[in-house]
């Protein structure tokens, strides 16, 4: 069975201000015209509060080059101010998550482990 494209990246945190930073991240790459329209922000509404808590940004990706393109995005996300102490969590289609540590990766780094959550699928049925 092969993975229809789009498919979908996954994006969490690790940090005590999880839901602004993923906020920031969503509005960060809605600027891209390339993902403008294909970001969601998602979570589960805690017992008592009147909102939901923003968990997880999901991401619709197109093609081999736009995961390029996402990780240039994180990449310079990940480098502005504030941002250093933020650990990403990205979850491909079939499950695969990988972590990239914004205080120690390079934007090859952050590129590789992209392709590794994103491609794991696609290259096993290949």
């Amino acid at each position: 069975m092969t993975t229809e494209w789009p498919i979908e990246a996954q994006i969490s945190l690790s940090e005590p201000d999880e839901q602004r930073q993923l906020e920031s991240l969503d509005s960060w790459l809605r600027l891209d015209s390339n993902f403008r329209g294909r970001t969601k922000l998602s979570g589960t509404p805690s017992e008592g509060d009147l909102g939901t808590a923003v968990e997880l940004l999901a991401v619709a990706i197109g093609s081999g080059g736009v995961i390029s393109i996402l990780a240039t995005s994180l990449s310079t996300w990940i480098q502005q101010p504030k941002k250093s102490d933020i650990f990403l969590k990205v979850t491909g289609p079939n499950g695969t998550t990988v972590e990239i540590d914004a205080n120690r990766a390079t934007p090859q780094e952050v590129a590789a482990l992209l392709n590794k959550a994103l491609n794991a699928e696609r290259e096993a049925t290949e």
